[in-house]
């Protein structure tokens, strides 16, 4: 919590004294303090972000996250007493949830602690959870400057901002504007997996085959298709993105 809530406070000012664009600086402040990659993707129809401050929050976030990935084992098993330590420590440091497996893989590989894995899952996912408001709470923050935006225009300008900007916050009010859609597939499929593996856990009579059947579906969703859904959605950055 305290890692998630310093990421959501500090970032955004830090961008604002960097000068840097609202929308990219909200971008990295999602993707550094939530889930890289995918609170990217989640916050930037929201806000209306271009494909070239997508691009370059994404870039931070693989680069710096994927420097973490091959730094942070040997750092952490230096720096911490414990493997809970290490585990905690790699699931609040590193961006994205697969760099985060591939550091803490990559430790139980080096030093055979399986613990460290474990924890650092637990606390990566638990960060995950902040979509549910850090989304939103991001969405909300973007309206709001664009409504003082509006103030510091001229009065030809004013008026076309200020339409633009009760556009925006009309559309606010509404449930789908302040919620992505994004964000209820998340829920839902979370739901779907912690009711079902609840189920199976704590139901008698639940035959063996119907939780082998389960477990392959939902490693099948979350391995294999949700990395092509996201290959694709890369690439699709990637081609609507110019140097120039």
């Amino acid at each position: 919590v305290a890692s998630v809530g310093a990421g959501l406070l500090f970032i955004p000012a830090a961008g604002r004294l960097a000068g840097l664009p609202t929308e990219m600086s909200l971008l990295l402040t999602a993707g550094t303090s939530i889930c890289g990659v995918t609170a990217i993707t989640a916050l930037a129809p929201a806000i209306k972000a271009s494909n070239r401050d997508i691009a370059v929050a994404v870039a931070n976030t693989v680069a710096f996250g994927t420097i973490g990935m091959l730094t942070f084992p040997y750092l952490f098993h230096s720096l911490c007493l414990t493997s809970e330590q290490v585990g905690m420590c790699l699931g609040v440091s590193i961006h994205d949830t697969s760099q985060v497996l591939g550091s803490a893989m990559s430790y139980k590989e080096i030093y055979g602690d399986e613990v460290a894995l474990k924890v650092a899952a637990v606390t990566k996912l638990t960060r995950n959870l902040g979509l549910m408001v850090a989304i939103p709470g991001l969405t909300y923050l973007h309206a709001s400057s664009k409504l003082k935006d509006t103030s510091t225009t001229n009065s030809k300008d004013n008026k076309e901002a200020d339409t633009q900007a009760k556009e925006t916050m009309s559309g606010l009010v509404s449930f789908q504007k302040y919620v992505p859609p994004f964000l209820m597939f998340f829920l839902g499929m979370s739901t779907m997996r912690t009711v079902g593996d609840y189920t199976l856990a704590n139901e008698a009579l639940a035959a063996a085959s119907t939780e082998i059947i389960f477990q392959q579906t939902m490693d099948y969703i979350g391995n294999d298709v949700s990395k092509y859904l996201l290959g694709t959605a890369m690439a699709g950055v990637g081609l609507s993105t110019s140097a120039d």
